[in-house]
């Protein structure tokens, strides 16, 4: 009896063993990104900030800044499959929160990724979605 419930067991393991183990991941995501909005706290935004935006494709990709200024730099211009944007944001030394909107797009799609930079008087998070476009700076 204690070898039969040992050879069940043996084969159970080696079935789900195999079954496991032979699929390889693949995504099926054509473009996609974490977050659509990302937001710089006042505590960090007063000095210059490195961060990545995650960008998840199964194809060839591009990226812009489309709609903002100068302060926020991107280390690529496209990539292929997934793959990092380094962004280099600069202090936010005004009064006033500072928005850049960053475009990842391929032939199909387009995700506008909007990134907040805090001021001493706003918080980020207090910027409404709609708000954004009058802090593109």
């Amino acid at each position: 009896m204690r070898k039969s419930i040992l050879t069940i067991i043996a084969a159970i393991v080696t079935v789900l063993a195999a079954g496991s183990c032979s699929d390889v991941f693949s995504s099926s995501i054509e473009l996609g990104v974490n977050d659509t909005r990302i937001n710089i706290p006042w505590s960090q935004s007063q000095s210059d900030l490195e961060f990545v935006i995650p960008v998840y494709s199964t194809g060839s990709w591009k990226c812009r800044i489309a709609a903002g200024g100068e302060w926020l730099t991107l280390d690529r211009s496209g990539g292929s499959g997934r793959g990092y944007i380094h962004c280099n944001a600069d202090a936010n030394l005004t009064d006033i929160p500072r928005v850049v909107c960053v475009e990842i797009y391929n032939d199909n799609l387009r995700i506008p990724v909007y990134v907040v930079s805090s001021c001493s008087t706003y918080a980020a998070s207090d910027l409404d979605d709609a708000d954004l476009d009058n802090y593109l700076i």
